[in-house]
């Protein structure tokens, strides 16, 4: 199912007036929002300008994909740019390392907004990324990862963890009773940890490269 029934009542939108931004009728909406028609390409990008989120986020997938070029322009220009009711400010909250283990510094550093829409359901907060150990999922260096907070990994999702104290971001895979931390780089090697030995953080739902 997709998030676009969610995404419209969140900003307060009718049927009508957002078949009117898509130049589509009411009957036109109600089919997309209850997946009896799928989004044809040129409707998805229209609503990924509409409503400032990633393509995979409407569509109710959960794997990290970087929002298009003008949409993250509209994400990371200045909060008064955006409708208050529309943003949410979430903090950022330090660096987490994508290649090997290094100490975040959890103090809040910045607010960056995010569409109101994106996190109304959960705890979240950004952290920049250092290193490269994920670009094979589009992770680059010097991005930031927004994190829903979850302490049960669902698997093969991209995870923040602390490993004592230490924090990385890593894909998830149960190994009996291990846990394999794997990057998507293959210069990197995964890790394999005892689930005692790590505290789940949060999860990956979006990735923002800096401009």
């Amino acid at each position: 199912m997709n998030r676009l029934k969610e995404l419209r009542r969140a900003r307060g939108i009718t049927q009508d007036a957002l078949g009117d931004m898509l130049g589509v009728k009411k009957a036109a909406v109600c089919k997309y929002e209850t997946d009896r028609v799928a989004l044809p390409a040129h409707i998805l990008l229209r609503l990924v300008d509409i409503f400032g989120v990633s393509a995979d986020y409407i569509l109710g997938k959960d794997e990290v994909t970087p929002l298009p070029k003008h949409a993250r322009e509209r994400l990371h220009g200045a909060e008064a740019s955006m409708h208050g009711a529309d943003a949410v400010a979430v903090p950022l909250v330090g660096m987490v390392h994508a290649g090997e283990p290094m100490l975040a510094d959890e103090n809040i550093t910045d607010y960056i907004p995010v569409a109101a829409g994106e996190v109304y359901d959960g705890d979240y907060f950004f952290m920049e990324v250092v290193g490269d150990c994920m670009t094979g999922d589009h992770i680059a260096e010097g991005s930031y990862v927004l994190i829903k907070r979850e302490q049960e990994p669902r698997e093969g999702r991209i995870y923040v963890v602390r490993l004592g104290d230490e924090v990385l971001l890593r894909r998830i895979k149960r190994i009996k009773r291990s846990i394999a931390l794997i990057p998507s780089n293959p210069a990197y090697d995964p890790m394999i940890v005892g689930e005692g030995d790590i505290n789940i953080i949060g999860r990956v739902v979006e990735c923002r490269i800096r401009l």
